[in-house]
């Protein structure tokens, strides 16, 4: 049935991961979407096809981001958002060339994107920052090792996403492997890796810290405690557990995470950060100016009565009345525990049909995932993009949280002796 309208639109770039959830969201108050696509989608073209069709407009960005930036002007275009980690810097330079009121700060653009600029920014801001080199070559590579003179470091691409290509490395020739597998290399965005960054290795305990950012004032939707394991040299997330208002070092680590997102000129949108809690207090590690990617707001709406992309339609249609919401109303008081259980392959091999009802035998288990269809070759897990799957579980308390955890762990190993053909696993 044809249609007109004069509404203004809202624009998704590379609505992809959690970034899927926004456009049903704006469209559920009746705002028409525009999708664009800023490249090849690469690893996410399913959900890039999703979007396509769901999204009243689909635009792929051609590399001429005038024409790109009339055409959306008539779709009176009032927000613009990036969906995923490869949309934020088209999605900052679209928000400026139209001048819209909800944007970043566009000259610290890809200080939000290049994990080298990022860190520059927050030690040229007085924020705690890890020391790093941006490297191309072994020699540079040895003249920082040479002066920071401590393992482990870490090596990895600029502008990646997903711990992909992070290597972390214990010995020289451990750091000249990393580099050498980088340099040369395309990222899962498609970006040509011609440097790398090195940085110091922060021991601590990580944590993901996801929020809005509203006219430079910072709401924390949700919060994360991340461990991990070694999979195979990899260090790989093992566990993410629910961290709360009320648990030691929430404010400390938040407070920090609104410092550093400030000194990035990230004032308006959506944040995910991950930041490790060191002896010295909190570092950040990065921040990804756009939705938490992966991640399922069912839970946190379930446990904190709110999500990201809920407090993300309000902030960018409303960003007055969010604010003082956000200031009248108290914290929402915890309903219960809840982790995400990343699903860990430690072999490689041919998989037969994976029977994921035995997860949904534990208590409290909400969702199970699992990567691979009967047929398909499972792979290493050697980053969050190659996690086996995942299970998302809740709990009234962390005792009983993780019991259900270490519960999960038992059925995976169980499923994968079931399921993975030893002969193609050799």
């Amino acid at each position: 049935m044809p249609t007109l309208t004069q509404k203004d639109h809202v624009v998704i770039v590379d609505a992809y991961s959690g970034g899927r959830y926004l456009i049903p969201a704006f469209q559920a108050l009746g705002y028409p979407v525009v999708h664009v696509q800023s490249g090849p989608a690469g690893p996410f073209s399913r959900d890039n096809e999703a979007a396509a069709s769901r999204a009243e407009i689909h635009l792929v960005n051609e590399g001429d981001v005038n024409a790109l930036v009339e055409t959306l002007r008539a779709s009176s275009p009032r927000i613009v958002l990036a969906g995923s980690e490869g949309g934020v810097l088209l999605a900052d330079q679209l928000a400026d060339s139209l001048d819209l009121p909800f944007r970043n700060h566009a000259g610290k653009s890809m200080a939000r994107r290049d994990k080298f600029e990022m860190q520059e920014h927050l030690r040229q801001a007085g924020v705690a920052s890890i020391k790093q080199a941006r490297v191309t070559d072994a020699e540079q590579l040895d003249t920082w090792l040479a002066v920071h003179d401590a393992y482990p470091v870490v090596v990895k691409p600029l502008l990646s996403a997903g711990t992909e290509g992070v290597f972390v490395c214990h010995s020289r020739t451990e750091a000249h492997k990393a580099l050498d597998a980088i340099i040369g290399s395309s990222d899962l965005f498609g970006n040509q890796n011609d440097a790398a960054v090195v940085q110091e290795f922060l021991a601590g305990v990580e944590y993901v810290i996801n929020g809005i950012a509203c006219q430079g004032r910072y709401s924390f939707t949700d919060a994360w405690r991340s461990d991990k394991v070694d999979n195979h040299g990899f260090h790989v997330y093992d566990t993410q557990y629910l961290f709360c208002e009320e648990d030691p070092g929430f404010m400390e680590i938040t407070e920090y995470v609104g410092d550093a997102c400030r000194a990035l000129g990230l004032v308006n949108g959506p944040f995910h950060a991950e930041v490790m809690l060191t002896d010295n207090g909190p570092v950040l590690i990065e921040v990804g100016a756009r939705i938490a990617g992966g991640a399922d707001p069912y839970v946190v709406e379930s446990c904190l009565g709110h999500s990201q992309i809920r407090w993300l339609v309000q902030a960018s249609l409303n960003p007055v009345a969010f604010t003082e919401a956000r200031e009248l109303l108290p914290a929402a008081p915890r309903s219960q525990r809840a982790a995400y259980v990343y699903l860990i392959a430690k072999t490689e091999g041919r998989v037969q049909e994976a029977d994921l009802s035995r997860f949904l035998s534990v208590d409290g288990v909400m969702h199970v995932s699992y990567l691979y269809a009967p047929g398909d070759r499972q792979m290493l897990t050697k980053d969050a993009l190659t996690a086996a799957g995942v299970v998302l579980l809740t709990a009234e308390t962390q005792e009983e949280l993780n019991d259900r955890a270490r519960r999960i762990r038992e059925i995976e190993a169980a499923m994968y002796e079931e399921i993975l053909d030893e002969e193609s696993a050799r």
